[in-house]
């Protein structure tokens, strides 16, 4: 199996852990010198195999993948990477407690970054913080970790610390990860979901900011200066801030009930017509959503619009019972 170019961030760009992994499992993999699956003395050619299950990902085939990796676990070669080879797979695949138990034989054998880091990750997406904390503990403790995954260490502790309840602790893991990389948006926006759980809402606000300034296309960041914006008291402010995460994340669904919040207090309903307009153009049926827009309507006088929301609404839900008032108060407005 002849090597190719192969552009690994293109399968795994939102799975920060698993590139980590995949990287450091084929460090040594394009060196092999020849093609050949055995050497001479009959073993498997492990750099050979490695090369061609990196292929294999690249391109998305993990089954074939994973028969590679078995191959070498079934031999007793290279069980370190073998098992995080086979978590990758499993994580890819959607199989989360298999890829959890891949990874966990691996760091057995070799306890890497990368390894450490997609086990942690995996936790935390299980919401097994405890287990997080302790597989990330443990990854600190590798030696020669280069700025870049210390930061990204004690980010995800913090962020586990608080789904804790342990604010103290989050907070003397964000430090450290401020103190390693301080222009990380996603840190100033965790910082600042930090602040407004121990009430600090003007210190909340100043790292959202921050962290919109950062990147200004990072939606949390927005929606964060709203939510601050809204213990605050400055209703216009939020409004702004959480259309602004809107125009970002047509998906960001805390946003836009946030936005329809500040609309019917500062009576301002043409930003967010347009925007639950494109949130239910983009987004699964919700009738909570279609209802919100239907009030939207009626409160801008397009009674002809908020009409045929209300029953497209009643067809899906009948006894939505706000829906049906709405309908009766949009037909005394229908000459």
């Amino acid at each position: 199996m002849r090597d190719k170019e192969i552009d690994l961030s293109q399968g795994f760009e939102h799975q920060s852990a698993i590139q980590a992994l995949v990287n450091e499992t084929f460090d040594a993999a394009d060196a092999a010198p020849t093609d050949d699956v055995y050497q001479a003395n009959g073993r498997l050619n492990v750099p050979v195999l490695l090369r061609n299950a990196k292929i294999l990902l690249g391109s998305g085939d993990t089954a074939l993948a994973k028969n590679i990796f078995r191959a070498l676990v079934e031999n007793g070669e290279a069980l370190g990477i073998a098992y995080s080879g086979l978590g990758a797979c499993y994580e890819l695949e959607g199989k989360i407690d298999m890829a959890i138990k891949a990874y966990r034989e691996a760091i057995i054998f070799e306890p890497t970054f990368g390894c450490l880091m997609a086990l942690a990750d995996l936790y935390i997406k299980k919401e097994e913080f405890q287990h997080g904390v302790g597989t990330l503990l443990r990854a600190q403790n590798i030696h020669r970790l280069s700025n870049p995954q210390i930061f990204e260490i004690h980010k995800s502790l913090g962020s586990c610390y608080i789904s804790l309840g342990q604010l103290n602790n989050a907070e003397a893991h964000y430090r450290k990860a401020y103190e390693v990389n301080p222009a990380s948006d996603a840190l100033h926006v965790n910082i600042g979901s930090l602040a407004m759980k121990k009430g600090d809402l003007n210190t909340a606000l100043l790292h959202f900011k921050e962290a919109a300034l950062l990147q200004p296309r990072n939606a949390s960041a927005h929606t964060g200066v709203g939510l601050a914006h809204v213990g605050l008291g400055n209703a216009q402010a939020a409004h702004d801030a959480f259309a602004d995460a809107m125009r970002i994340d047509v998906h960001d669904v805390t946003a836009l009930y946030q936005l329809v919040k500040c609309s019917y207090q500062l009576r301002q309903f043409e930003t967010v017509c347009e925007l639950l307009q494109a949130y239910i153009a983009n987004n699964a049926v919700n009738s909570n959503i279609l209802y919100s827009y239907a009030g939207i309507l009626y409160h801008r006088g397009m009674f002809a619009e908020a009409l045929e929301e209300c029953n497209k609404l009643l067809s899906l839900k009948a006894d939505h019972e706000g829906a049906g008032k709405l309908r009766e108060l949009i037909l005394k407005k229908i000459p």
